[in-house]
């Protein structure tokens, strides 16, 4: 009878841990089909991100625009928007989210541009801090001007996210995107090379996060207060 208990008791104490164990299995393979399947679904949308990056790294070319807006923080963007201002894409250029210790003066210098184009046609954002801000002060300008088209000019990776938030803006009709291309990022046309592949990692997440924070309407505000120079205004910022 002791041992027939014994055996009973020992029988009862698997089966709990066998129900464990099969939750545990359970779980385990649902995890794994879940990281497989955002793994998959990152990997793919990397895959779109960059076939579009290489899209936009030749651009065509662009009809003419009521303004033109490029966003500082990458090499020649000033430099294409420039050549577009003095090609008659459009009437005037935003530079938006200059350092504030840069004066007009000093792009001109830098950009190896007559002076005169900054004193008729040139205004300079020194309050936008990111994509954000840029957009939004980008906006207050055109609604300012009373322009309705224009044409975008931004580092070929950072275009997919600058139109997005481009894309919320009620003033602007229509943005044309010109991007410039890195071809220190490439090894070939559809393909990047070391530092490239991170660039274009770093700038996915970037773009999922903010779509993700749209979605979720808690897209961050830029907060401040507007700040755009003419380029011919002597007293700022010399």
């Amino acid at each position: 009878m002791t041992g027939y208990d014994g055996t009973s008791m020992r029988m009862g104490e698997a089966l709990p841990r066998q129900r464990v164990a099969a939750h545990f299995r359970r779980a385990m393979l649902v995890l794994a089909v879940l990281v497989l399947g955002f793994g998959g679904y990152f990997f793919g949308g990397f895959v779109r991100f960059t076939e579009e990056v290489s899209a936009f790294a030749h651009p065509p070319a662009v009809d003419r625009a009521d303004g033109i807006v490029v966003l500082t923080g990458g090499a020649l963007r000033i430099d294409h928007a420039i050549d577009l201002l003095k090609d008659g894409r459009g009437k005037r250029l935003l530079i938006s989210g200059v350092n504030p210790g840069t004066s007009a003066a000093t792009i001109a210098r830098m950009t190896g541009t007559d002076r005169a184009w900054f004193d008729c046609c040139v205004d300079i954002d020194y309050a936008a801090l990111n994509t954000v801000g840029n957009a939004e002060i980008a906006d207050r300008w055109a609604k300012k001007r009373g322009f309705k088209k224009l044409i975008l000019v931004t580092s070929d990776y950072h275009m997919p996210r600058s139109l997005f938030e481009f894309d919320r803006l009620s003033t602007i009709q229509s943005v044309t995107p010109y991007a410039v291309r890195r071809d220190d990022l490439w090894q070939r046309d559809a393909f990047p090379n070391a530092a490239g592949l991170r660039i274009l990692l770093t700038e996915y997440a970037k773009l999922l996060a903010t779509r993700t924070r749209a979605g979720l309407g808690l897209l961050p505000r830029q907060g401040a207060t507007s700040e755009i120079a003419d380029g011919g205004e002597r007293a700022h910022r010399r």
